[in-house]
């Protein structure tokens, strides 16, 4: 039998004025944005094995506050009885998006009101993927692209360029929903834009939906040293219009062919420390398995030779979701170190991503095994 999938999408662009999030201590975020270029949405997916799921929820946001995914953790398991490790809130890491539902940016553009109604959205795309869920056929394909994005603190050089489109199609074949599991910045329009967007990801999956049929939840994977830097011809609306034109046609050449076997739920946890001087930083990291897929879930941004690694160990299909469940630091390759502005302003060691990433193959191992162990 196999896994059922179902799926929910909603436009959550807020009523009335709407103040931007993205950069700091730019005083037009302060204000409103002038326009609204184009909506951000959420897109929902729901794993269904039996009595165990996964729910997947992917958002034009910059970033979940780890104090929001516990809330959404508990308001799912308490109203439908999902475990709270099976719950994943996932950023595109939009920087031109939505500031109300952020409690400590420093804006203060905080609101109340509508981030009761945000939760409660997310709520209603869990009741919509449950109402709809069906057996599925998971087909997975990928490609690196190249000629728009790159390793961002080495011109030339190549990140995480892996793009592995997911797609989940009904018993007449007919795809239904799927994911984009990515790993670039989603920053094209610069600091100075004050129309939101829905940035690279968003604008993606909007176009993608012309030749795929569905809108793809888009998935950020290692993409901590990963962006378009090199790769730009301006930093404005028009740029993101080029470069998401640009990379809906190469995705969209990707096809899914190699069917995944999803028969199983099975989550690892694990967890790290860092601390040192007066810093302390507690992770959580899981590997849930499907089965033929495991997802690879961290709260912050990893540097793209760890997507690439993570994927190379597992035993199965590996996807990366970073910015998902919370937001910490980066997490860069030691050789990195000193390159950008970004590891000259860490708090996380050098070598200490390593021992994170060691962990998470580890975990798949583990995973690996036990699927084997279950398939005799």
């Amino acid at each position: 039998m196999r896994m059922k999938i179902g799926c929910a999408r909603r436009d959550i662009t807020p009523s009335g004025d709407v103040y931007l999030i993205g950069y700091r201590d730019l005083p037009n975020r302060l204000k409103p944005a002038t326009a609204i270029h184009d909506d951000v949405f959420a897109n929902a997916l729901l794993f269904q094995e039996g009595e165990r799921e996964v729910f997947v929820l992917s958002a034009d946001v910059l970033e979940f506050e780890e104090s929001m995914a516990e809330d959404v953790k508990t308001l799912l398991a308490t109203r439908y009885g999902i475990d709270r490790d099976a719950v994943l809130l996932s950023a595109t890491h939009d920087h031109t998006s939505i500031a109300a539902y952020h409690r400590t940016w420093w804006t203060h553009k905080f609101d109340q009101h509508y981030y009761d109604w945000l939760l409660e959205t997310i709520c209603s795309c869990f009741e919509e993927c449950r109402a709809n869920a069906w057996e599925a056929t998971a087909k997975v394909g990928s490609k690196i692209v190249e000629g728009f994005y790159g390793n961002r603190n080495v011109p030339g050089k190549l990140a995480d360029n892996e793009v592995i489109v997911l797609e989940f199609s009904d018993e007449s074949g007919k795809p239904f929903a799927g994911i984009v599991n990515w790993a670039v910045h989603s920053a094209v329009v610069g600091p100075d834009c004050t129309e939101l967007t829905s940035e690279l990801a968003g604008l993606t999956s909007k176009k993608l939906e012309k030749s795929l049929g569905y809108f793809p939840a888009m998935i950020v994977g290692a993409a901590g040293d990963c962006s378009d830097r090199n790769f730009r011809q301006g930093r404005g609306i028009d740029e993101v219009e080029r470069v998401s034109d640009g990379l809906a046609a190469a995705i969209a050449e990707i096809k899914p062919e190699r069917e995944v076997a999803l028969d199983r739920i099975e989550i690892q946890t694990a967890y790290h420390t860092v601390a040192h001087d007066d810093f302390h930083l507690d992770l959580k990291l899981e590997v849930i398995s499907l089965g033929g897929l495991h997802l690879f879930v961290f709260p912050s941004e990893l540097g793209g030779d760890f997507g690439i690694r993570m994927r190379k160990e597992c035993p199965v299909q590996g996807l990366v979701f970073g910015y998902t469940n919370g937001y910490h630091e980066y997490f860069f390759p030691e050789w990195e170190y000193g390159l950008s502005f970004e590891t000259a302003h860490t708090q996380i060691p050098k070598g200490e991503p390593e021992k994170i990433v060691d962990k998470f193959c580890q975990a798949s191992r583990l995973l690996g095994a036990f699927d084997a162990s279950s398939a005799r």
